[in-house]
């Protein structure tokens, strides 16, 4: 069934860097799927995030959509998701891949999961 019609379905998605990490300890981010018209609408929102002027405009708009969009998380230690900033746990550089992750329906497949652990 395609994923888009499974709106409540959590994907997992990992950022690269913690891909070689144990699945039972690897942080795990969580999304919705999203449509070809949920992508369209995804892809304005960014495209207005980086028109920002400034660097923290830019990290505070990437972050805002990171809070408004992720459904949850695990193995993130201490941080309890929907408290913990994004600002305070991410790089730039891994809150923007989370993103295009996110916008690309990049979720880890069960093949990904059994080959890593």
């Amino acid at each position: 069934m395609p994923l888009a019609l499974e709106p409540n379905k959590k994907l997992p998605i990992v950022l690269d860097s913690d891909m070689q990490k144990p699945v039972e300890s690897r942080p795990v981010f969580f999304f919705l799927s999203v449509s070809n018209r949920k992508y369209t609408e995804l892809q304005e929102e960014i495209d207005e995030c980086w028109n920002h002027p400034t660097a923290k405009g830019l990290c505070e708009a990437v972050c805002a959509m990171l809070k408004k969009h992720c459904q949850g998380w695990k193995n993130m230690g201490e941080y309890e998701f929907g408290v913990a900033d994004f600002m305070d746990l991410l790089t730039h550089q891994e809150s923007q891949q989370l993103l295009r992750k996110y916008l690309a329906n990049q979720h880890v497949t069960p093949e990904e999961k059994k080959s890593s652990e």
